[in-house]
């Protein structure tokens, strides 16, 4: 009886050696802009983990800018086409004004290995300013998707029409924000917790 128990234990405990989960390396404050964003919130909800990050003055209910941290551990085994795919779907059934997703794709391996886009939300009743959401996010191996998000609230011009109000945000923010996330050392990773 002693043996089957010892056995038993030795078991799981073996088993609890190997089913590590990944987390996110997450700092508590990120230097972007000149600016110091603090992290605000934390949600790590099993499969998906969120870290949102805000600047002084800012709050969670009136912000300009933030950052956001997504750590998506792929327990579906999603290739970069398949996230591509089903964020497409998501953002043509929402109120997404514009969106551009665009695989990011390793001149050695000749292999996908990340997304770099925007999302373009129109002003609504409840938020009467544009936000412009720039990512960038990579897959890391043994950990999941990590994508780094910025993003921006614009102030909704009256006496420009939404075609020239997009135009200018692909313009004059969006290609700005994309070549500084192009430049960006990536400094997110993940470690094995158990």
């Amino acid at each position: 009886m002693m043996n089957k128990i010892l056995v038993i234990l030795t078991a799981l405990l073996l088993s609890a050696c190997v089913s590590t989960s990944s987390q996110l390396d997450v700092p508590n404050q990120i230097k972007y802009h000149n600016k110091t964003y603090r992290m605000i919130v934390g949600q790590d909800l099993g499969p998906v983990a969120r870290y949102i990050y805000l600047s002084k003055p800012d709050t969670l209910e009136k912000w300009q800018s933030q950052i956001e941290l997504l750590l998506d551990r792929n327990e579906q085994h999603r290739d970069i086409k398949e996230r591509v795919t089903l964020r497409e779907r998501i953002y043509r059934n929402t109120d997404v004004a514009s969106f551009k997703l665009t695989p990011i794709r390793n001149e050695k391996t000749n292999k996908d290995e990340g997304l770099k886009g925007y999302v373009i939300y129109a002003p609504t009743d409840k938020v009467p300013s544009w936000q412009v959401n720039i990512m960038m996010g990579k897959e890391i191996p043994q950990c999941g998707f990590v994508q780094f998000q910025y993003s921006q609230k614009v102030k909704n011009s009256r006496r420009l029409n939404t075609k020239k109000v997009l135009q200018h945000l692909k313009k004059y923010l969006i290609e700005k924000e994309m070549k500084i996330l192009g430049k960006m050392d990536w400094q997110w990773y993940c470690q094995s917790v158990k």
